[in-house]
């Protein structure tokens, strides 16, 4: 009996460094750690082969009306007023400026199945028709924010115009702006391949089957592995935090994102939040970009983070605490559980289904400060031996969910028995 042929498999992202850029390089080594023969097509400028090697895409198409398109588009609403707040990072991507035959010429095979990463400004709906037209290939988004199913931002916030045609954007007065958001969402709904695949979290898919789009698309539910000896408990906490001079005689709470300014990471609640915490003795460790916020003065920044360092902070902290309002993760919150450190947030993202009260921390409800207060009071507030066992819990969620080869979500069970 001839041997069964493993898909060939390949990844589109718009970058290799940044979260969504790590995420999507990671993804393309655990790919290639399961056997199947895995490259990455960078931005349409290069590919990425199984063996590191990068070889360059050559543009055969000059796409000049595209290109002017995007220059007079952007031209014209240069002075728009638009709220940032939704990261509006997609008002242009009905002109591509890349082909789909450029970048399989420059692979030796045609992959059978095709990841979508984070590709603003490279593959958009009619690329991926393209690449689909071409090759036959399964394609399969690998939801990392909103973008997918909106007229130009990538996160929604409260905006409900995601499920008709992104009709009248509240994130602009521009009538031209609203005008091109209302294209672009019409421009998916005519080019995006039918059969495409998403693998959203549970909230996400909540969206999506709300979309006038993705009524009839597929979902998959996937997760895709974190390393579990590079994210665990310390062997002594408190030894660490004599390494970074941080007090051992206080319980800590850590929070951070690579931006803490972002309304979408719910900065304005955090921050009605702390100064609510009853529990005293309290240390206050914030990472990333902190710049112009008021924080309390108990507060400790430590900036910008490393994989090591960030991984650090969990280990030492008695709570993780995640006040996004909108995310498609955040991996944050995956890496504190598998850390031991139980976490306190909103039910958003991955959120809603592993953030247990009493079990690996305290979902609060969304948007309230107080009640993002009172889950912050009710971790610290347990007894060690308390403490000790959901940290335990978290642990074992961890493990059994993102290090669990076995598990029937795993990207090898996606890829040889649901894609195949």
């Amino acid at each position: 009996m001839p041997e069964i042929r493993k898909p060939i498999i390949l990844h589109l992202t718009s970058l290799v460094v940044g979260g969504a850029g790590i995420y999507a390089v990671d993804f393309h080594h655990s790919v290639l750690a399961c056997g199947y023969e895995s490259y990455v097509a960078v931005r349409g400028k290069e590919v990425i082969y199984p063996d590191g090697s990068h070889h360059a895409v050559k543009q055969t198409k000059s796409f000049w009306r595209d290109k002017l398109c995007r220059w007079l588009f952007r031209k014209v609403i240069k002075h728009a007023q638009i709220d940032k707040s939704y990261s509006m990072y997609n008002l242009c991507e009905r002109f591509t400026c890349h082909s789909a035959a450029d970048t399989l010429a420059a692979m030796p095979v045609k992959p059978d199945v095709v990841f979508v990463h984070w590709v603003s400004d490279f593959a958009n709906a009619k690329f991926l028709a393209e690449l689909k037209q071409l090759t036959g290939a399964e394609i399969v988004f690998i939801l990392v924010d909103h973008a997918l199913y909106s007229g130009g931002c990538h996160y929604q916030i409260d905006c409900q115009g995601y499920k008709d045609r992104c009709h009248n954007c509240p994130a602009t007065t521009s009538r031209i702006v609203k005008r091109g958001i209302e294209k672009n969402y019409a421009f998916k709904k005519k080019y995006l391949p039918h059969g495409t695949i998403i693998v959203p979290t549970k909230e996400d898919s909540m969206r999506l089957s709300q979309s006038a789009i993705y009524k009839d698309f597929r979902f998959e539910k996937l997760v895709c592995p974190i390393d579990a000896n590079k994210f665990c408990p310390a062997a002594d906490r408190m030894a660490l935090r004599r390494q970074w001079n941080l007090p051992i005689d206080k319980k800590m709470v850590f929070f951070g994102a690579t931006s803490l300014n972002e309304r979408r990471k719910g900065i304005k609640e955090l921050l009605e939040a702390l100064p609510l915490v009853q529990a005293k003795d309290v240390v206050y460790v914030a990472a990333g970009k902190t710049k112009g916020l008021q924080l309390p003065e108990n507060t400790i920044t430590v900036g910008y983070l490393n994989e090591a360092q960030l991984i650090q902070m969990y280990q030492m902290a008695d709570v993780y605490v995640c006040s996004s309002l909108a995310d498609a993760g955040p991996m944050m919150v995956n890496q504190s559980l598998m850390c031991g450190t139980p976490v306190v947030a909103f039910p958003v993202g991955v959120s809603v289904e592993l953030v247990q009260i009493r079990k690996t921390g305290y979902q609060a409800k969304y948007g309230d400060s107080a009640d993002l207060a009172r889950g912050i009071d009710a971790i610290l507030s347990l007894p060690q031996n308390e403490w000790k066992e959901m940290s335990a819990n978290c642990r074992k969620l961890g493990v059994d969910t993102y290090a669990n080869p076995n598990e029937m979500n795993t990207i090898d069970a996606l890829i040889n028995k649901r894609l195949s």
